[in-house]
């Protein structure tokens, strides 16, 4: 099969088939230690997730935080 012809039959997939298509890609070409780091660092992100919707965690407007960490970088 050739590259046009699996880049028409991706291409063809529904968004969300592509995702799984692009994480799987994307994921042969990491190495065993940034894996378990990005597994880590996505069970992180959804015990935050989960914190905020118990209101257990607070969150900042962004731009807030941005002005705040422009107030702290030198002139």
């Amino acid at each position: 099969m050739s590259v046009t012809a699996i880049q028409e039959e991706i291409l063809s997939l529904p968004a969300t088939e592509r995702a799984r298509l692009l994480d799987l890609l994307w994921g042969s070409f990491a190495k065993p230690e940034q894996q378990a780091r990005e597994v880590a660092w996505a069970a992180e992100a959804e015990q935050r997730i989960d914190a905020f919707d118990a209101g257990k965690l607070t969150a900042r407007d962004a731009t807030e935080v941005f002005s705040d960490l422009k107030k702290g970088l030198p002139k």
